[in-house]
């Protein structure tokens, strides 16, 4: 699959119709887009996420999810995604109110239905909030894409929503996926992996299967059983309808809350500005430090919860020590089988008996010479030898990383997380107090009246907030009633007679699920091996230092997908504690090999692609990385920071495409292609024309 044209009209700094055509050839298959920071190449990666998942763009990644509920909902984003000339123009034309992303595919696989190009046009009218998806297969709508709609053709025969953050992101940013802590946090990035590794479409299948038992026992069932069940999974629908509404006025109370929260912001300005000598730069500097404070104190505060799950292991460190001893000996013990040891004392008997006189081995040594080997080959008789643990091979890693967590950093990373919450802490009481007084001007007529509405808006925030609170504690209940529902079904289903032909359609749907469940297990091995391997290779690869990861461990537990690193001496590297340029690079290795896995064809775009490496990581990068990691690739460097001449020409004989992003004017980027070899002459020019 490659994109071969992408237009954006008024989108952000992209004033009018800006059109790039993509490198798509073989052998020179990297496209660059250069230009300065703020000129517009951010944007260009906003726009295709946008141009593709429109307000699913959520689902893509958490930046798109805070985005939009900073700016206050879906629509006050958009709306921010016009182009502010566009948005003043004084035309006439309704194309002034209108913004759009185009994107043009070729060798598009779609079953049974054969097509040379695929277009998928996404615009939004800012006055009334109407967003429109056309697509167009070699140039006509498809009753396919009319059947199945927009969204779903996208994500089924495009690129999946879930696993898009992996073909679009920011070199910089993804060290973040070396800093995953929280449960959220992992459990979000797991369900990714999940579907990369197309582990996902095999357990929805089992899930579809099991609910055509269901549908079979509750078709065959007596009456009263009947009953109970149809009674049951009536309740099950009504409670999934409830879970529904709820979580959609839990958005639609999330945006207006987002509002409230800006009404109140602008009458605590004014309040600033009524009330005090404070700027209002000085103000939003206190409010964005607050803000980040907060922040910070949740984040410790996880930290610290997470840090406490090692507690009951600390404190009882002396078991934990046993525990290791007893690993340790059922290690040693597992190194040699008793059978063995006795085979081996046997022929070393034999030899002396044979071999005694040519020794000249006394008869009277001959026995006590015996005894001492028996005495020292042999396990002693007296001492149990039981396998008390039978630790698997990821169980003893996971335990010795424990064991080593505990011994070598536990006390001084508990100690270290008070401090800086201690510290946090001090440093939001001192900017609150700062807030505080900055409205101690009570008796101003103004001010008394500016204090009211924002009270008001206050107390509505607050209304707000307990109503999304007991939504959610509903939406809970109602998620812990389903699951006593489904137990209550399965349970009944259990005793309900089949007839026949529907018994038979029973035994092949558990048949399949047993097979599937078997089968899942043996793909979770496979992808769990060959994502360690992949992830080992590419690490090994980029980084300089020969052999820094000694082997790579991906933990597969039920929903929870963990990736942990050891070096050659089987120690757990703490990703935490790795450099930038080193978290990049893990980060990096990890993104290779999930698109690896994911046998996704899908062009990669990479923001910032040098951000944070010294010259010879650059230099692994640029020859080993870029060119092998999709069949189309396209990079958004800043020229001579990100990427000088030197690198530029390491890369030059794969690229096909170059772009300078231009800006004569405020908000008005655009596209000037120039010849590859000539990109940094262009540069320089346009330099010297400044």
């Amino acid at each position: 699959m490659f994109i071969e044209q992408i237009i954006f009209n008024n989108f952000r700094v992209y004033y009018g119709n800006n059109p790039v055509v993509l490198a798509g050839d073989k052998n020179r298959h990297i496209s660059i887009v250069a230009g300065n920071n703020g000129f517009g190449k951010t944007s260009f990666l906003t726009g295709l996420v946008w141009g593709l998942y429109g307000k699913l763009i959520v689902d893509v990644d958490l930046r798109y999810r805070q985005e939009i509920s900073e700016s206050g909902g879906y629509r006050r984003y958009c709306e921010k995604l016009m182009n502010k000339l566009a948005i003043s123009s004084t035309t006439e034309q309704i194309s002034t109110k209108v913004f759009s992303v185009t994107l043009s595919f070729t060798k598009l696989l779609i079953p049974s239905v054969p097509c040379e190009q695929v277009q998928i046009k996404r615009s939004y009218n800012i006055e009334t909030g109407q967003e429109d998806v056309e697509i167009l297969i070699d140039g006509i709508t498809n009753e396919l894409t009319k059947s199945v709609g927009p969204e779903i053709f996208i994500n089924d025969f495009i690129l999946p929503k879930e696993i898009a953050k992996f073909f679009f992101f920011d070199a910089e940013k993804i060290v973040s996926l070396s800093d995953i802590k929280t449960a959220d946090e992992k459990k979000f990035l797991s369900q990714a992996y999940a579907e990369v590794l197309g582990i996902k479409k095999y357990t929805d299948l089992k899930v579809n299967l099991e609910n055509v038992r269901m549908r079979l026992r509750n078709k065959s069932a007596s009456k009263s059983d009947r009953d109970k069940l149809s009674k049951l999974q009536s309740q099950l629908v009504q409670n999934e309808k409830l879970l529904v509404l709820n979580q959609d006025e839990i958005s639609e109370k999330s945006d207006l809350l987002a509002q409230k929260r800006m009404v109140s912001d602008r009458y605590q300005e004014q309040l600033i500005r009524e009330g005090s000598g404070m700027t209002i730069d000085q103000f939003k500097a206190l409010r964005e430090s607050q803000q980040d404070l907060v922040g910070k104190l949740s984040k410790t505060k996880t930290l610290f919860n997470d840090l406490l799950e090692l507690a009951p292991f600390a404190i009882a460190a002396a078991n934990v020590l046993k525990v290791k001893k007893q690993l340790e000996t059922e290690l040693t013990q597992s190194a040699m089988s008793q059978t063995l040891l006795t085979q081996k004392f046997g022929m070393i008997k034999s030899l002396l008996e044979s071999q005694s006189e040519a020794l000249e081995i006394p008869a009277g040594k001959k026995g006590a010479l015996l005894q001492l080997i028996e005495r020292t080959l042999m396990p002693d008789s007296n001492i149990n030898h039981k396998a008390l643990l039978d630790f698997s091979s990821d169980q003893q890693n996971r335990f010795l990383s424990i064991y080593d967590n505990l011994i070598n950093s536990f006390s001084k990373y508990f100690k270290q997380l008070i401090a800086d919450q201690k510290r946090i802490q001090s440093n939001y009481n001192l900017v609150n107090r700062k807030l505080q007084d900055a409205e101690s001007k009570e008796k101003d007529t103004v001010v008394s009246a500016i204090r009211q509405k924002k009270l008001q808006a206050d107390a509505e925030i607050i209304q707000l907030e307990n109503d999304i609170d007991r939504l959610q504690a509903r939406i809970s209940g109602l998620n812990t009633d389903n699951q006593s529902l489904l137990r209550q079904t399965s349970e009944l289903s259990k005793h309900v007679r089949l007839e026949d032909a529907d018994h038979k359609k029973d035994l092949v749907a558990e048949r399949t699920i047993n097979n599937l469940d078997r089968f899942i297990l043996k793909l979770k091995l496979q992808k769990k091996t060959s994502l360690e391997n992949n992830i080992h290779t590419e690490l090994n690869r980029l980084m300089h230092k020969s052999n820094f990861v000694g082997s790579v461990n991906v933990s597969i537990q039920g929903d929870l997908i963990d990736i942990d690193l050891f070096d050659q001496h089987n120690q757990l590297i703490e990703k935490d504690m790795l450099s930038k340029g080193e978290q990049q690079l893990y980060a990096t290795a990890l993104l290779t090999a999930l698109i690896q896995e994911s046998n996704i064809h899908f062009p990669v775009f990479i923001d910032s692609p040098l951000q944070k490496f010294d010259k010879q990581h650059s230099k692994n990068i640029i020859k080993e990385f870029y060119p092998h990691i999709a069949d189309q690739v396209v990079l958004f460097p800043l020229l001579q920071k990100e990427l000088n001449e030197e690198e530029y020409q390491w890369l030059l004989p794969q690229v096909g495409r170059a772009y300078l992003i231009e800006q004569n004017v405020k908000y008005q980027s655009k596209f000037t292609e120039v010849n590859p070899n000539e990109l940094f002459l262009h540069l320089n020019q346009t330099l010297n024309h400044v």
